[in-house]
Order: structure tokens, then sequence, then C-alpha cells
């Protein structure tokens, strides 16, 4: 009865998600009343237990939220403004052939507005570059899909902070770990991509490419992780891809005519990410002002109003912009709170505990394999990195030690494989479904991504078996 209990919520969030197709927000609310009512009759958590567990994961998704919510605004106001457009028609200005330029879109464009956004909203913009470039709407969705390769970083990193919140890790390692553990995964999308794209002629013609930009973007994001800053990681990563592409093509570009305007919010936003996340002193200084000043939240909001001004964005589709930015955000916010909620209770009441310590003696050696499939479950049913963790990072940490595995190795594999299988969360196929106009053809969207995510889970489970 203790062990159904403590699994209680998670069957009632994938029956919900998977079965009955609820929405996120719903499953999520669901999953938090089973969780309190598994924690009342299963342990002895009494009301102010309960209002702890409340507290700390309030705190924690706040955090998370605050971030999401600039990122939305800034990715709003620079459409409003005309930069997304400015850079998808420079793009393929340099580079007219479909399979490369959707290459560099991958593997480099995609990972930065993933990182500097998040939760799928470089979908929305990659997409139409992909259609520009001439690909079919089946392949413009499943590449843009696969440009989410970055999650770990989406958002600036939120789902790495709030996953190294709930292992008990500085966010400093869980990020470097998690880093290395993606290091080859970049190449792998950047050969599925060319394949994809052109078939054996593009992977012919460009996979020296393709692995050139992919351990770019994966070195990128390992030493910014390590020597700057975890939530830069993605973002430079990303641009070292682009400028390993730009280099390469360094003849077209003054043809080309770079949109500057149009970029200047990105550069002011990584530059003051820089100087706020990297000196040591800088962020307890911050804190001493205002909580509010501290992380990646405050300085999305004052790009999102620079970019406002240079951009020239007129006050009424300002306001629109944050209109439709609070219209996404808040059931985004619904749900990444109900599973953040779920996660902290199960954890509290020691569900978490006893969950990890029936697989550990249950799989024993094998554990390590079966755990990119539990971070992969929870990506797939909470379409990102953030849900995964708050579900599932508390029961991983706790399977680590039943089985004698470190803590921060099972950690980097749930932070990574629940980013992964995001990718096939039915959110994020219904956007880029709806990105490309293949509105009730997620089915096939879903096939067409598959064969990268379950390689990328494949080896996976070989590192976590054979890593300590």
């Amino acid at each position: 009865m203790r062990y159904a209990l403590a699994a209680a919520p998670f069957v009632v969030a994938a029956v919900g998600l998977l079965a009955l197709r609820w929405s996120a927000p719903r499953a999520g609310v669901v999953a938090l009343l089973t969780a309190v009512i598994a924690a009342v009759l299963g342990s002895d958590m009494g009301v102010p237990g309960l209002l702890a567990s409340a507290r700390e994961g309030s705190g924690t998704a706040a955090r998370v939220l605050y971030v999401l919510f600039g990122g939305l605004l800034l990715y709003r106001v620079l459409a409003a403004g005309g930069a997304i457009d400015a850079v998808s028609a420079y793009l393929r200005r340099i580079e007219p052939r479909p399979a490369a330029l959707a290459l560099v879109v991958v593997v480099g464009v995609s990972p930065f507005f993933e990182s500097v956004t998040g939760f799928g909203v470089a979908i929305v913009i990659c997409a139409p570059i992909l259609l520009g470039a001439g690909l079919s709407p089946l392949r413009a969705a499943a590449l843009a899909s696969w440009g989410q390769c970055a999650v770990p970083w989406g958002a600036l990193a939120v789902g790495t902070v709030l996953g190294a919140d709930l292992a008990g890790l500085s966010l400093e390692a869980l990020s470097d770990r998690s880093a290395l553990l993606n290091l080859p995964l970049y190449p792998l999308y950047g050969l599925a991509t060319l394949a994809l794209a052109g078939g054996r002629a593009a992977v012919r013609a460009h996979a020296l490419e393709a692995l050139g930009l992919g351990l770019a973007a994966g070195v990128g994001t390992l030493l910014t992780s390590v020597l700057i800053a975890p939530a830069l990681s993605g973002a430079i990563g990303g641009l070292c891809a682009v400028a390993a592409f730009l280099g390469s093509r360094a003849r077209r570009l003054g043809a080309a005519g770079a949109p500057g305007r149009a970029l200047s919010p990105y550069g002011v936003l990584l530059a003051l990410l820089a100087i706020t996340s990297g000196p040591a002193a800088v962020q307890p200084a911050l804190a001493a002002l205002s909580r509010a000043l501290t992380g990646p939240g405050p300085w999305l909001l004052v790009c999102a109003g620079f970019a406002a001004v240079v951009l020239g964005v007129r006050p009424a589709a300002g306001r629109d912009a944050l209109g439709a930015t609070a219209l996404q955000w808040l059931p985004v916010a619904l749900a990444t709170l109900a599973f953040v909620l779920t996660g902290q209770l199960v954890a509290d009441s020691g569900g978490a505990a006893l969950l990890a310590g029936g697989a550990a003696a249950g799989l024993g050696a094998g554990y390590p394999l079966v755990a990119p499939l539990i971070g992969a479950l929870g990506g797939a049913l909470t379409g990102s990195n953030v849900g995964s963790n708050a579900l599932f990072m508390p029961f991983q940490a706790e399977a680590a030690a039943a089985t004698g595995k470190t803590t921060l190795g099972i950690a980097a594999v749930q932070n990574v494989a629940g980013s992964h299988a995001s990718l096939l969360a039915p959110q994020r196929l219904v956007l880029a479904a709806a990105a490309t106009g293949l509105e009730g053809s997620e089915g096939k969207i879903a096939r067409t991504v598959l064969a990268p995510v379950a390689l990328s889970l494949a080896l996976l489970a070989m590192v976590a078996a054979i890593a300590p």
C-alpha cells in the first residue's frame, strides 16, 4: 500500500496526460491533490509539514517562473519589432542551400534562442526559417523540434537550477556534468539534420561540417559552464556554432548585411548576464539590494525594454506583447508550480526514498540503465526539463544513493534525458505542428523526430552504467 501511495501521483500524471489527454495544468493539479492525499495516508506528515513543503516548493517554482516570463516577453517584443524576421532573412542570404541552412539552425540558432527564451519558443522562431528555405512542413517541424537539443539550458538553465536544488547539488556541478554528457549529442543531431533535410547527398557533402558545428556547440556549452556561468552555457554554445558557420562563409557576410539592430538586444543580454553571473561578489551585492535582482529574470525584462526602444515598438504593440506573454505564461506557470509541488511533497513525505529503495532493490546494478528512461518519461509527460526534474529528480537522487552511484552522475543523466525526451511531449509536438501548418499531424511529427532522441537515450544509458 505504501508503494502504491508513493507512486500514485506519477501514475495519475501519466494517465492524465497520455490516456485522458488532459492539459498539463489539469494533470499537474490532479497529481498534486493525489500527492497530498498520499502524503496524509502514507506518512506522518501533518498540516505543518505540508505547509513547509509547499513553501519550499513554491520558492523554487517562483525562481523558475520569473525567468520564464522574462524570456517569453523578450521574444514577443523582438517579434513585434521585426527582429526575428530580420535574422531569418539574413541567414537565408548567407546560405541558400536548405540542408546546410538547416544544420546551423538546429545546432546553433535554435539552441541560442531556446536558451534565452525556453519552453519551446525556439520552435516558433526557427520553423519559419526552415520553411522559407524550401523544406517541407513535416521536415521543418521535425528539424525545429531537434533544435531543442540544448534544453538543459533552456530559459537560461531554469530546469538545471531546479534539478540542482532538488538533488542537493550546486548548479555549477550539475551544469558541468550535463554539458559533458550533452557534448556528443550535438553532432548526432547535426548528422540527423543532414539526413532528413537532404538525404545521403547532404550527409556526404556536409558531414564534416555537421561534426564541426556540433562540437563547436558542445565544447562552447561545456567551457561556458565551467569558466563563465551555467545560465549562459546553451546560448554561448549555440553562438559558437553560428560563429563557426559564419566563419566558413566569410566571403558572403559583407553582401548579406548583418541585422545589427535586430541582434543588439541579445548582445546586451549576454553582456548583462556575464557581468551579473561572473564575478563572485556581484550576486551577493545584488541580493543585498533585492532578491528580485538575482538570477537572469530581471535582465531579461531589462532587455525586453531595451529591445522595445531600439526596435521602435509602438506602445500599443508593446501592450499586445505583454498581454500575449501573460496568456502564454499563465498555464505554463500553473503546470510548473503543480509539478514542482508534487515532486517536493513526494520527496518530503518519504515517497521518493521508498520508491528509490524499491527500484534499487529490484534492479540492483541494472538501475543506471533505467535512469535515463525515467528522466525521459518525465520529459515526455510534462514537456519540459523543469517538469521532468520536478517530478523525478528527488527519486533519482535517492536511487543513486541506494545503488552506490554518485548523485551527480545520476542527476546529470536525469537532467539531460528529460530534456531530450521533452521533444516528444504532446505540447511541443502541437507547437511544431502549429508553426508549420500541420495541425492534426502530431503523430507523424513524433515518428519523424524519434530516432535521434532514442539514440541519445541509449548513449546516456551506457554512460550511466559505466560511470561511477
